[in-house]
């Protein structure tokens, strides 16, 4: 009977110590776990946050509460936005509540931009991606939010896109640019008291030139005439591109025809007084411009039609002469 007894004692201490050994291995891998998940968080480079349902922060990472807000995370936690007012203002927390509302109200994810006032007083441009959590009732609980920071890339497809509308030899705006401005342009003309003018610029015997002097100081030519044109369109309403080869177009206001063609006739002769080569038998080679400039009184007309009466009239001037302007109101 004692022998039951002992056997029976020895049974039940060797379950507790494997109760015990695996509550050990249960406590090790809970507290190795909870430890890869802290340094996992804190070393993801983008801001992530935890709110309960009434958004209060129970849990952020150091991306979050250093550049985000500033301030050390045990003055985040337990924390809505509206109790760090001298970190957020009150209408942007109100804003930010908002988006948080509209998420619980309708549980899953939610996908925003938003330019956000970092901690170092920059200004920069995050993707918000945010989902709700639940219970295991499915009761939700809170949501968690990571922030991308998007400001870089923004830049880079801003440059992108600037370099698909420009001239890679001239730095003008190109065709392209010119396709789509010249029509919003001419739209607002008729709510715009001054009038829209468009002139279509040409170097005289470029071609020659060319032939002659060779490719290198075409370009230098083709450069230097684009600066002198771009020197005298300094408003923000100008426009200025390369439409292809040596031809060049330009959008810009004046209060009448006069002060347009005064305009005009300054780049042509900035173009003449500028530049006379010499190649080395010191033949002298003169660039000049010829200028085709309509005046655009009726914004009814299509640009098409615009475009072809500066062509026309630019070839008017090529065939009389060159080096000259000729105009026309339309």
């Amino acid at each position: 009977m004692e022998n039951d007894q002992d056997q029976a004692i020895a049974e039940l201490i060797a379950h507790e110590k494997n109760l015990l050994s695996e509550y050990g291995n249960i406590k090790r891998k809970f507290f190795e776990s909870s430890q890869f998940l802290k340094i996992l968080l804190n070393t993801i480079p983008s801001p992530v946050f935890y709110k309960d349902s009434k958004g209060v922060y129970q849990n952020c990472n150091d991306a979050f509460a250093n550049l985000i807000l500033g301030i050390p995370k045990e003055k985040i936690i337990n924390k809505s936005l509206l109790d760090l007012p001298d970190e957020i203002p009150v209408e942007l927390a109100q804003t930010y509540m908002q988006a948080d509302k509209k998420l619980f109200d309708h549980p899953g994810r939610q996908e925003y931009k938003a330019q956000v006032n970092c901690a170092d007083q920059t200004i920069r441009t995050f993707m918000f991606y945010k989902s709700t959590m639940e219970d295991e009732t499915g009761q939700v609980i809170g949501l968690v939010g990571i922030m991308l920071d998007i400001s870089k890339l923004e830049k880079q497809n801003q440059h992108l896109e600037l370099l698909s509308l420009t001239d890679a030899l001239t730095g003008l705006f190109n065709r392209r640019k010119f396709d789509t401005t010249f029509p919003q342009l001419l739209s607002a003309t008729s709510s715009n008291q001054s009038l829209l003018n468009f002139a279509i610029i040409d170097i005289d015997d470029f071609k020659k030139y060319n032939d002659k002097y060779g490719h290198p100081e075409g370009d230098f030519i083709l450069t230097s005439v684009a600066r002198i044109i771009q020197s005298r369109l300094l408003r923000s309403s100008d426009y200025a591109f390369r439409l292809g080869g040596e031809e060049y177009g330009i959008l810009f206001y004046s209060n009448n025809e006069a002060e347009a063609l005064k305009l005009t006739d300054k780049i042509r002769l900035d173009v003449e007084n500028s530049y006379t080569r010499k190649n080395a038998n010191k033949f002298q080679t003169s660039i000049t411009i010829s200028i085709g400039l309509v005046t655009i009184k009726s914004p009814e007309n299509e640009t098409d039609f615009i475009f072809l009466e500066a062509d026309r009239l630019l070839y008017q001037a090529k065939n009389t002469g060159k080096n000259k302007i000729v105009s026309l109101l339309i």
